[in-house]
């Protein structure tokens, strides 16, 4: 039996992301079904997989999985399709983030309550969450019989305004939505697996405070306003202190590092670990843990996806503390704190979970 979806089909394959998963799927020979009415890309073998130029036709296929990597506002149909094609019929779907664009938070309720009606497994693809070295942490904390952790330091960033990088002319929207939200979603996956529910994450409230800089993009005529492109923030979340850093600015490292400290068993730990495609690392109070570090991450994607399905009922997958939709709008809820503590330069509070629920950024009345 294959570790990996018996076949893939990709809305926005050839985007940066689709094509991440489009490849592995194609490498590990997993039948793809592809829908992207741009033209195919020179070094993809139409040969190799099968393109479907009717978006409602696509969304019909018998697949196995359906991966949305388009952004937000191009996802509103075909998740639409989906979830009621669900409600006679069981699916697996993976989204892209964020969850909802900046100026529709309203949307984050709605997927929420389709995906809710519905029968599919919904995750969202934080790959991280995904990674084997996040369960490895996730073990070894959970080894202590008592164990608190008391600081974390993210750090994701990478140079995104190099105008020679292809990359850099796709449109992005404020960090704190693009990028940051992968650092937030690994801050709660995690906290929540040590202590055993995301509610209890936000016991004691929520403090925060960040400042950010403008991107400068290579084609500013694709940008209706000025997006922010690095942010300073530090987070209190409960009793955890939270420091990070994400920037897409010119001359940025290329990193996705995080690095817990506590207690475990009243000894101190320290917990080092680096994502960086092509340079994963993972170190445990100063010893280097063997691991791969080439290990694709969209294939772990797919394959923890695939063995979560597989192990996990729907109900605890679509509940628990996965990244499912309740999950997502969590991660776009800090997201939005996070934008609003930038654009003011001032401290944000919540006193609990259904506090920082309710808030609204007012992201679309602050556009030009």
């Amino acid at each position: 039996m294959s570790d990996l979806p018996e076949s893939l089909a990709i809305a926005g394959a050839w985007g940066y992301i689709g094509r991440k998963f489009l490849d592995t799927a194609l490498r590990r020979q997993v039948p793809t079904f592809v829908y992207d009415p741009g033209s195919v890309p020179d070094d993809v073998d139409p040969n190799a997989l099968t393109r479907m130029m009717d978006e409602a036709e696509f969304y019909r296929l018998p697949a196995d999985l359906f991966h949305l990597a388009t952004h937000p506002e191009h996802r509103r149909v075909g998740q639409q399709i989906l979830f009621e094609r669900a409600q006679r019929e069981p699916l697996s779907i993976l989204n892209e983030k964020p969850m909802a664009g900046p100026e529709s938070p309203e949307d984050c309720a709605r997927v929420v309550a389709a995906a809710h009606r519905s029968r599919a497994v919904t995750l969202y693809d934080f790959p991280e969450l995904y990674d084997p070295l996040t369960e490895r942490i996730i073990e070894r904390l959970c080894s202590y019989r008592v164990v608190t952790v008391t600081d974390i330091a993210l750090c994701r960033s990478k140079d995104r305004e190099a105008p020679d990088n292809l990359r850099n002319y796709k449109r992005m929207v404020p960090i704190q939505y693009q990028e940051t939200v992968h650092c937030l979603a690994f801050v709660l996956f995690l906290l929540a697996r040590v202590r055993g529910s995301v509610a209890e994450v936000f016991e004691g409230g929520i403090r925060l405070r960040a400042e950010s800089e403008p991107y400068e993009p290579p084609n500013p005529d694709v940008y209706p306003h000025v997006v922010d492109g690095r942010c300073r923030y530090r987070l209190s979340l409960g009793g955890v202190q939270i420091e990070g850093l994400t920037d897409f600015k010119a001359g940025a490292e290329f990193a996705k590092r995080r690095v817990l400290r506590g207690r475990g068993d009243g000894r101190p730990f320290c917990i080092e670990v680096d994502y960086l495609e092509g340079r994963k690392r993972l170190c445990i109070d100063g010893v280097e843990q063997t691991i791969d570090p080439r290990a694709d991450s969209y294939e772990s994607v797919l394959r923890t996806f695939a063995r979560w399905r597989r192990e996990t009922p729907r109900d605890d997958l679509m509940t628990g503390i996965y990244p499912n939709p309740a999950f997502a709008r969590l991660t776009y809820q800090l997201s939005a704190a996070l934008w609003r503590a930038s654009r003011d330069r001032a401290g944000l509070n919540f006193a609990d979970l259904d506090d920082m629920l309710q808030f609204d950024a007012g992201f679309r009345e602050a556009l030009p």
